[in-house]
């Protein structure tokens, strides 16, 4: 199975504001949104809905539980935020790794996309409790986005050409393929959360 990133265009003092809000509309609106039900369909003790009550009636956390607390706040996330143009998800550890790769043997950009998207300084300021594994949450915010822009700058593949390799027969063409798929879905991303003066909400799980 492997672990999965994915993530959301989000106005950050717009989720802030959401902790102990008491806003009884958007608890039900988050309990309608589908990517919520997904998650609270997988727990037999309702933690998450529970999780996503305290957040948003202000009760206390049960800090034992912080994953609760992660999954409920993606579907906070979910449904306050603003869907990405590249939806794909992109397997932390396998083709992360294809990325760096290709970035350092391409265009001699030493990166690791893994740390840069999920920093261990800095994951991000909400005040949720400590979650042991995951979900792993990110706050990418303006000037980070700029800085991501600015490393993959003159990194560029057409669609077509992506393709190409995608079907390649070569196994490592495919590979490549697969990287500059993420490289310039995350491009798109990244322009699409700038241009609409929005931060990036990344998970993993």
């Amino acid at each position: 199975m492997g672990y999965y990133m994915f993530a959301y265009g989000v106005n950050t003092p717009e989720l802030q504001a959401t902790f102990a809000s008491k806003n009884e509309t958007l608890l039900t609106e988050v309990q309608k949104n589908e990517i919520f039900q997904n998650y609270a369909e997988e727990d037999d003790d309702n933690e998450t809905t529970k999780a996503l009550a305290d957040i948003i009636m202000g009760r206390p956390f049960d800090e034992k539980k912080g994953y609760a607390y992660g999954y409920a706040f993606i579907g906070i996330c979910a449904t306050l935020g603003k869907e990405l143009p590249f939806t794909q998800e992109m397997k932390f550890w396998y083709e992360t790794d294809l990325i760096n790769r290709t970035l350092s043997e391409d265009y001699d950009i030493e990166i690791a996309i893994d740390t840069e998207l999920f920093p261990e300084d800095h994951f991000h300021s909400f005040p949720l409790p400590k979650i042991e594994d995951f979900p792993m949450i990110s706050l990418i915010d303006q000037d980070r986005l700029k800085h991501l822009a600015s490393l993959l700058e003159k990194v560029h593949k057409t669609k077509e050409e992506v393709e190409a390799m995608i079907d390649g027969e070569e196994e490592d063409d495919e590979e490549k393929g697969f990287a500059y798929e993420h490289i310039m879905g995350l491009k798109e991303n990244i322009a699409f959360c700038l241009s609409n003066q929005l931060d990036m909400i990344a998970f993993c799980h």
